[in-house]
């Protein structure tokens, strides 16, 4: 098993991007690394700042021709924006802090000029949503047996002090058809371990002031206003700008990932907002015609599709509800 090796990620000292020179390129940077025991293979991912590559990983020591499949996450700060630059290290915590079966590991995380390689699990089957697509919906049992995995990943990651706040199918990886873990903390926020059941903010839209706990869990100054995830999962009083308790973000995220999960539908149209969260607030989700629910799994995605966060499920809730418990 290859050893953590953690290296933190500097960042210039005058808030700024630092000058780096044109003659940094992914070339370089794979030369650099296969210098180290690690070798680039296939790109497998790519987004508007960075590609994922199947790696391999051999330490020097090793003569037995053994190694380690992994992926790794080429990020190019230079194509990063501003919001992206003050995140990054956020996630660099949260991928260091967090050890469980369901959440991607993170190996070793170097930076060479302005990129920065990530080296984590490598998981082999794709995401969530590709999984869904490819069997148009998935079984009860595949579908509470990935849904307690996730939710035992998240019970933990909230116990640790941790939110994700952008929780999606596209997010869930498989490492065979019947493991997933949760990835992409790049919005991930550190908040209370203790439990809670919704934001500060009230059921009818207001938001309170005070400091001091009340009965949602979450206090004033642990409420996020920053807007993270996808419009799809996103619940409606991150919409709304109200500010919010990250952990019944996550929650309401969950919900939606159970729904895609049990019909194989996105439960709200994410390309107009306004009428988004009026579907979100009056609960109108459809089910398919020819799917017969078990009645106790459309409580729960009641519960966590929840509007009035005072009422939201917490993953403590879920953890026990009886359909996850089979």
């Amino acid at each position: 098993m290859l050893k953590y090796a953690h290296q933190p990620i500097y960042h210039s000292p005058t808030g700024g991007q630092p000058a780096w020179t044109a003659s940094w390129n992914r070339a370089r940077v794979k030369s650099i690394l296969q210098l180290k025991g690690y070798m680039l293979d296939q790109c497998i991912g790519e987004g508007s700042y960075s590609k994922v590559y199947k790696a391999y990983y051999r330490p020097s020591r090793r003569d037995d021709g053994l190694v380690q499949l992994l992926a790794c996450k080429l990020i190019d700060r230079r194509r990063t924006s501003k919001d992206y630059e003050r995140l990054m290290p956020r996630e660099t915590v949260t991928l260091l802090a967090l050890n469980h079966p369901h959440i991607v590991s993170v190996l070793s995380i170097q930076e060479y000029g302005p990129y920065v390689c990530v080296f984590m699990d490598y998981c082999r089957h794709g995401d969530l949503l590709q999984f869904i697509q490819q069997r148009k919906r998935l079984s009860e049992r595949r579908s509470r047996l990935f849904f307690h995995q996730l939710i035992q990943a998240v019970q933990y990651m909230h116990g640790a002090g941790y939110c994700h706040r952008d929780i999606k199918c596209e997010n869930i990886l498989l490492v065979d058809p019947t493991y997933i873990k949760l990835t992409d903390f790049t919005f991930a926020k550190q908040c209370s371990n203790c439990s809670s059941s919704g934001q500060q903010a009230k059921g009818d839209g207001t938001s309170s002031s005070s400091s001091t706990s009340t009965s949602t869990g979450a206090l004033a100054g642990e409420l996020s206003s920053t807007f993270c995830g996808s419009i799809a999962y996103t619940a409606p009083e991150v919409l709304q700008g109200i500010p919010y308790d990250p952990k019944a973000h996550d929650m309401w995220s969950l919900g939606c990932v159970l729904f895609i999960l049990a019909t194989g539908l996105m439960p709200f149209d994410e390309s107009n907002v306004a009428e988004t969260i009026s579907r979100q607030r009056r609960k109108l989700y459809t089910y398919p015609a020819d799917w017969k629910p078990n009645p106790s799994i459309i409580e729960l995605i009641d519960r966590l599709m929840e509007p009035d966060v005072t009422l939201r499920a917490t993953v403590g809730e879920v953890a026990h509800h009886p359909w996850l418990r089979g």
